[in-house]
């Protein structure tokens, strides 16, 4: 267990050597959450995870990652790269018995465009238990979460927000708070650009 242990770390550290992934596991909650081999600053995050525990019907995920202090930049001043997904546009994955949940996490806008180079952010998995507040339309008329929430398809991936309050995530807060009631974290991961 302990040369497994230690190949693992070895392969991790070569892997942040070379700027492409600096965790790929779950730090906490039910699920190893597994991140794309190599990321670029200027294109999506791909995770997946198979869940561990069954949702109640029409149950969905949703995954964010948001920017850890970053440089000399503040609340104040915040970095013109990224400093988090997009809230307003985020994937919800559905279970599968047969192959595991697949998000794609899209840089919020910035002056840039794309993430911050060399920069270190701090993931969640959401687990929402109950449907997403809107099935196809926009603008969403029954909406629980006293938002609008567009919700898009996208190939094989429904597209929806908003997952957590535009305004509720300022740099470098942390992870936001979901809106919809009994949303949990089930896992956690890193990534470094």
């Amino acid at each position: 267990m302990l040369r497994v242990c230690a190949a693992w770390l070895v392969a991790a550290v070569a892997l942040s050597v070379a700027g492409s992934l600096a965790a790929g596991a779950a730090t906490s909650g039910a699920v190893s959450v597994h991140v794309q081999g190599r990321l670029s600053i200027g294109s999506n995050v791909h995770i997946n995870f198979h869940p561990t525990e069954a949702l109640p019907s029409g149950g969905y995920y949703y995954a964010v990652i948001v920017l850890k202090p970053y440089k000399h930049y503040t609340r104040a001043k915040p970095p013109p790269c990224s400093t988090s997904s997009n809230m307003e546009r985020t994937d919800y994955g559905y279970p599968h018995a047969s192959r595991p949940v697949e998000l794609a996490l899209t840089p919020t806008r910035s002056a840039t465009g794309h993430w911050c180079r060399g920069g270190a952010y701090l993931g969640a998995v959401y687990a929402v238990p109950q449907p997403p507040p809107c099935e196809s339309t926009y603008p969403c008329r029954a909406e629980p979460y006293k938002l609008p929430s567009p919700c898009w398809g996208e190939g094989a991936h429904r597209v929806c927000g908003v997952v957590a309050l535009p305004k509720g995530y300022e740099y470098p807060g942390g992870l936001p708070s979901p809106l919809a009631k009994g949303t949990r974290i089930i896992g956690r991961f890193n990534v470094t650009f």
